[in-house]
């Protein structure tokens, strides 16, 4: 019995023993795997911050290294990269390392097509060149389908990166179309409103505008017309004084062309002989043209004279003064017109005050009026019972007088009656 026991007591040993190397091992896989998913985080972050190499730089790529067939086998590959260039053995690549893996491998940035591969519609990572099919919604990472199992047994919800996809996706549309739309449509709204606005501002400037020139060229028609009357006025007064003195000219060239000697300037022979007193005096030679001009003159003195004496004694008739503050200042007459109707306007401001003064005091008066109505109905109600309460006691008092004078009279019937019996009262005073 007792080496039974020893033999069931050594073989749970075992057992328990082969438990624990199991749960040991899955521990360190579970481990190495997080450590590789890490890296290739750490590696896709890092290969996102740094610039693309160029094509013609880039060297072949290693189809043993990268082969996207074998999923075990890429993972495998990636966690040799990572282990050789973890030089400290930390479990992660510094900036150094990562630098140093990157500068001696760069096949791994190569894409020949020059974009993110894909397979079908389903994006593929560029280090671990998994295909994503499944996503963590607990770590919130994108996986591949043959890590669901290891991450369902981690506890992390997992689910299709389909439905992932489509259900952000919905609850966006979701916020969109619920919030966000509205929004914009009511600024869409808002802003048409506010162009409209701006348009009917425009074109209301615009008609004012149109008025004002208008009003401003009729009034500048009227000012020039005004003018122009005027001018026409002045230049009849200057066209006449012209005349006059084209007529005072001719006149005036008439009579100083008479003293003008031309002999000099003329050639003629022939010659004049005068003498005042033949014999005596020297005889004076004048040519002929000079001659025949003194006997215009002596011919035309009448005509000179008369004219002279016409013209000088002519009355001038011309208008010099002419007004030039009556023109129409319509602009100062409406400004003036602006300012009076402010003032009536103030005035009207200052009337209606006083008006809902008056109407203050009225409705006071009233209130008073209806106070002291009030109270003359309330004494002409008491002054109406106390005339009945006096008629009531001027009543009772009448006939309490007729009772007084019947117990009297029966009074005097007893004494007479007791007096007739020989029986005597005396009344006490």
């Amino acid at each position: 019995m007792k080496s039974g026991s020893n033999k069931n007591a050594d073989t749970s040993k075992k057992e328990s023993k082969k438990g624990r190397r199991s749960k040991s091992a899955d521990k360190s896989a579970s481990k190495k795997s997080m450590k590789e998913n890490i890296g290739d985080q750490t590696i896709n972050q890092t290969t996102a911050q740094q610039p693309t190499v160029d094509k013609d730089q880039q060297p072949a790529v290693n189809s043993a290294s990268l082969n996207m067939s074998d999923p075990s086998s890429v993972a495998f590959e990636a966690g040799q990269i990572f282990s050789k260039y973890d030089l400290d053995k930390d479990g992660k690549l510094d900036k150094q390392e990562f630098t140093q893996m990157i500068r001696q491998n760069p096949e791994i940035l190569h894409n020949p097509s020059d974009r993110p591969r894909v397979v079908g519609n389903i994006p593929v990572e560029l280090i671990s060149n998994r295909v994503l099919t499944h996503f963590d919604e607990t770590a919130g990472v994108a996986i591949s389908r043959w890590e669901v199992d290891q991450h369902k047994n981690m506890g992390n919800i997992v689910t299709p990166l389909t439905d992932a996809y489509k259900s952000r996706y919905e609850n966006l549309r979701g916020l969109l179309t619920g919030k966000l739309l509205p929004k914009r449509e009511h600024l869409l709204q808002l802003r048409r409103q506010l162009q409209s606005c701006s348009v009917e501002v425009d074109a209301k400037r615009r008609g004012i505008e149109r008025e004002t020139l208008a009003d401003t060229e009729s009034i500048l028609e009227r000012l020039r017309s005004v003018e122009s009357m005027r001018q026409a006025s002045i230049k009849h007064q200057v066209l006449q004084i012209e005349e006059e003195l084209q007529t005072i000219e001719r006149v005036v060239k008439r009579v100083e062309q008479a003293n003008i000697d031309d002999s000099d300037k003329l050639n003629h022979s022939g010659v004049l002989l005068t003498s005042a007193n033949p014999g005596v005096v020297p005889v004076e030679s004048i040519r002929a043209p000079r001659a025949v001009g003194m006997v215009e003159l002596i011919h035309e003195f009448g005509d000179l004279h008369s004219s002279i004496n016409r013209l000088s004694l002519k009355p001038i008739t011309v208008q010099v003064d002419f007004p030039t503050d009556d023109f129409p200042r319509e602009t100062a007459e409406r400004l003036e017109v602006v300012s009076r109707c402010d003032k009536y306007l103030h005035a009207l401001s200052v009337k209606d005050h006083l008006l809902w003064l008056a109407l203050q005091d009225k409705d006071k008066a009233e209130e008073a009026l209806s106070e002291e109505r009030r109270l003359c109905q309330e004494y002409g109600l008491e002054i109406a019972n106390w005339a009945e309460m006096t008629q009531k006691l001027s009543q009772q008092v009448l006939a309490l007088k007729h009772e007084n004078e019947k117990l009297q009279l029966r009074n005097r019937d007893i004494a007479r009656i007791m007096r007739d019996h020989n029986i005597y009262y005396e009344e006490k005073t």
